[in-house]
């Protein structure tokens, strides 16, 4: 049984908590706040129409997801909806979280290329509309 009251240690590695020890006194802070950062790299949606970019997937790289929230902060009055090979793909080796999951999770719309009607009566809902219809049905597989 684990000891109650045992404070929980900060650190999330040996080397910070190395780190810590060996400057203790010297001022420095640890994770005293978040600094928001940008990337400055260059997006090419696949397709476009109006303020509505669509991206097809099959699967994710390494860095696709941060890529796609910079790209959604990036451009607030853009609607960034992803066409899927298969929702129900991991999001990467290991991971429990699949492509539509992390895709409805982040607000993301996403169809299969099964389903371009769908796509096109949800492109013409409006906002709230489009809110709903993301809650009814695509809540993530």
């Amino acid at each position: 049984m684990k000891p109650k009251n045992k404070k929980k240690d900060p650190y999330r590695s040996g080397l910070e908590r190395t780190f810590a020890t060996n400057t203790a006194g010297f001022g420095f802070e640890f994770e005293p706040s978040s600094l928001p950062y940008i990337m400055h790299r260059k997006y090419i949606p696949d397709f476009v129409k109006g303020n509505v970019l669509i991206e097809c997937k099959g699967f994710f790289r390494a860095g696709d997801t941060l890529k796609y929230k910079s790209v959604r902060e990036s451009y607030p009055d853009h609607e960034l909806i992803f066409v899927l090979s298969d929702p129900y793909k991991k999001v990467r080796k290991g991971s429990k979280l699949c492509m539509g999951a992390w895709c409805y999770k982040e607000g993301f719309a996403y169809f299969t290329v099964n389903e371009c009607r769908d796509l096109k009566k949800y492109m013409g809902l409006n906002a709230e509309d489009k809110q709903q219809y993301r809650d009814e049905h695509l809540r993530g597989v």
